[in-house]
């Protein structure tokens, strides 16, 4: 009682700084240094976290390289029915003539494959005879040392499988003439067998590849030397410990002053570590420094907060809690407040503000509740209703003169999220309440959810140059998507517009134009003021191509094969643009059947490509028709392997077991039948019926569509082929294919392409 009554009979300005020291200052400075202690140690796990982060980086790249390359390598052998191997094989003749002659194909056909990869040093062939063929680079290490590495004999142990290799190059000219000093020079090997090597003469197809990860290592190493990172050495460790690529090859990292942060990369054949060596006092040295400055700032700025305490006590705290009292009276309903002027200067001046806004604010809600009396639906409820087909939009004009007194254009919003895990029409609805935080978007658009993916938009137009601005707001909009909620959106912008006779057209267009995005991929824009007339002429020609994406879509090669020989057909004696817009119609026309079951192609193809751009760098006719050959060979795989055959039409399910199976000469009309699980009767009645020819004819045609890529594309005798597509009598194979070709096999080879 005696200590209440002497702190109640204390000055009020000593009373309010001694509880300003004790409740407030010695609490914040112990708080302080807690917080330090504690943001230490997450500095720490943070400057790991930069390391393992660079080390992701660095993963990155090696698995890119080996995704990409094993492909690449794949794909180069077993391309063109191992058209590779055997200009590879025929090097390894002794007439010098036709060994040229191989050695020129040999390499022109390996640069057409590698294209338009750069970083590939050398291509390599080991015959079994110790015979060695490079394209491109020379290797200068010796055939017995390459072939005693761990990388070799696992790709011997598995042939047809791409096993994955290293070189740290020690100096220049270490691996090939040019080679840099410490590069990591990855190598990519496959041993062909007897089925893909059918001459049984190379031992084993290599790349060597220049690996990106070793100049960002490098790099990594030599900001960190220089004190521009906090990253430490970086070097690559294999799974028995030998040193992959280092930078720092004698440091010695085993004292106690290290500290050692490792990420593990697996290969098909091995494993490797990512380490990265920093010395520990390193981690948290920046932090200590700032650390001090910040403790004495904040001292610092506790003495001025007690110094002016008082002052904001008496001109800035208690004005300021009449005006959060009267904000509270507002939000309850009373706009009847007023607060007497009082305070500092900007405090007085803030008091009037807030008086003359809340007499404002009645007078807005008077007129407010004056115009919803006088308005049944809002714009908004007026454009739902037209696409709904709830009015029409000349109903719209008669109720509402104000709907269509501007111009105006439609936009269709299409939102691809990669989320899949979230509600998609959850995140829709936020994503709408995103774009009103747009100041142009709410002062210009009224919106219309059509689906989660499908938005369409109605755009004000009040000004002449309004391209500019609505393309800025567009992209302001993709930015906010993507960094929100992770979703890609593709903006179509419809013609300018004026009244509402036109109005139900350009929606139609806008839905179907909205198909655009098979090319240009998400997060991308079309003006239709600019491209309308391109756009149709897709659309028009997509048409042609719709058997085409049926075949392509449920891995139908024999109507494939005939439907690409159309599409070839129509390239002859057309200039280059002309045959890209029909590459152009057919992805179209791919995409659209893709999408009827919400397949897109960033499933297909692991993410969305911009086809215009990615064609328009094609210059010649062959090495189109050659990109859209892998193309759509890259389609059909996924295809077959993708989608589930178990669930597919039987007759589907027919053409999928008559591809993988032509070859057999027992192949029946009763075996499919029992495979797809029908009666024999129903079965070539139902097959007849929705291909539009027998089974008979089907398999006949398969089979020397098949028979005709052999001719043009190996050497095999004509009845080594007749036995390849299943035909056991090589005269009933010449009779077929006379039947349908109107010449013998032995002519057809001979004639051009």
């Amino acid at each position: 009682m005696f200590l209440k009554n002497k702190r109640n009979r204390l000055p009020l300005k000593t009373a309010y700084y001694m509880s300003f020291l004790f409740f407030i200052v010695i609490p914040i400075l112990i708080v302080l240094v807690v917080v330090l202690m504690i943001l230490n140690q997450q500095f720490k796990k943070q400057a790991i976290e930069n390391i393992k982060r660079a080390q992701e980086a660095i993963i990155a790249d090696l698995e890119s390289d080996e995704d990409v390359m094993s492909m690449r390598l794949s794909h180069m052998v077993y391309t063109n029915d191992n058209e590779i191997l055997k200009y590879a094989a025929g090097t390894d003749i002794q007439e010098p003539d036709i060994r040229n002659d191989y050695e020129r194909k040999l390499a022109k056909a390996v640069n057409m494959a590698l294209e338009p990869v750069k970083d590939i040093i050398s291509v390599s062939f080991y015959m079994r005879d110790g015979k060695e063929i490079y394209v491109k680079n020379d290797i200068t290490r010796k055939q017995e040392e390459i072939k005693k590495s761990k990388w070799y004999q696992a790709a011997l142990e598995k042939s047809n499988t791409v096993s994955t290799g290293f070189y740290d190059t020690e100096s220049t000219n270490d691996l090939y003439m040019g080679s840099k000093k410490d590069s990591l020079i990855l190598v990519f090997a496959l041993a062909p067998d007897v089925t893909t090597d059918r001459f049984r003469k190379i031992e084993m197809v290599m790349f060597f590849q220049s690996a990106g990860a070793s100049e960002r290592i490098k790099s990594y190493n030599q900001s960190y030397l220089t004190g521009k990172n906090k990253l430490g050495i970086t070097q690559i460790i294999g799974t028995d410990g030998e040193l992959v690529f280092s930078t720092q090859k004698e440091t010695d990292f085993s004292s106690g002053e290290y500290t050692c942060v490792t990420s593990p990369i697996e290969f098909n054949n091995s494993t490797w570590y990512i380490e990265n060596y920093i010395k520990t006092s390193e981690l948290t040295a920046d932090y200590w420094n700032t650390a001090i400055w910040v403790l004495g700032a904040a001292v610092l700025i506790l003495m001025l907060a007690g110094y002016y305490s008082r002052y904001f006590l008496m001109s800035i705290v208690k004005p300021i809690e009449e005006i959060s009292g009267g904000l509270r009276q507002v939000e309850e309903g009373n706009l009847e407040v007023h607060i007497a002027s009082k305070g500092q200067f900007e405090i007085r001046n803030m008091i009037h503000q807030f008086n003359a806004m809340v007499r404002r604010l009645k007078v807005l809600v008077e007129e407010y509740e004056e115009r919803i009396k006088s308005v049944e639906n809002t714009p908004g409820d007026y454009f739902a209703s037209i696409l709904k087909g709830e009015m029409t939009p000349e109903e719209v004009n008669k109720q509402s003169k104000e709907f269509f007194m501007e111009h105006y254009a439609v936009l269709g919003f299409f939102v691809e999220y990669y989320d899949s895990k979230k509600n998609e029409a959850d995140i829709a609805l936020r994503l709408v309440s995103s774009f009103e935080r747009n100041p142009r978007f709410v002062s210009r658009c009224i919106i219309y959810m059509e689906s989660s993916e499908l938005f369409l938009v109605f755009y004000r137009i009040t000004e002449d140059d309004y391209t500019y601005k609505l393309i800025h707001m567009a992209e302001e909009l993709q930015r906010a998507a993507k960094q929100e909620f992770d979703a890609q959106i593709f903006i179509c912008i419809g013609q300018k517009k004026f009244g509402y006779a036109e109005f139900e057209g350009q929606i139609k267009e806008i839905r179907e134009k909205i198909c655009m995005r098979h090319l240009k991929g998400n997060n991308s824009i079309i003006n239709l003021n600019e491209e309308n007339e391109r756009a149709d002429r897709l659309l028009h020609l997509a048409k042609k191509y719709e058997k085409l994406a049926g075949a392509l879509y449920i891995a139908d090669e024999k109507n494939l094969m005939q439907e690409k020989e159309k599409m070839f057909e129509l390239f002859s004696n057309q200039p280059i643009e002309e045959m890209k817009m029909q590459v152009y119609a057919a992805i179209l026309a791919i995409g659209d059947r893709f999408n009827r079951d919400n397949i897109s192609f960033s499933d297909v193809f692991g993410k969305q490509y911009d086809y215009i751009e990615k064609i328009n760098r094609i210059e010649d006719a062959r090495s189109l028709k050659l990109w859209t050959t892998n193309y759509f060979s890259w389609i059909v795989d996924y295809s077959a392997t993708k989608l589930s055959v178990s669930k597919t039409d039987a007759i589907v399910k027919a053409k999928r077991y008559l591809a993988d199976n032509y070859e057999d000469g027992e192949m029946s009309l009763k075996r499919v039948a029992e495979y797809v699980g029908l009666n024999e009767k129903y079965f070539t009645n139902r097959f007849t019926k929705e291909t539009g020819e027998t089974f008979s004819s089907y398999l006949t045609g398969l089979r020397i569509q098949k028979s005709q890529e052999l001719l043009k594309t190996t050497n095999f005798k004509v009845y080594e082929i007749a036995e390849m597509v299943g035909y056991y009598n090589v005269e009933h194979f010449n009779r077929m294919f006379k039947k349908l070709n109107g010449i013998s096999p032995a002519r057809y080879r001979k004639t051009d392409d």
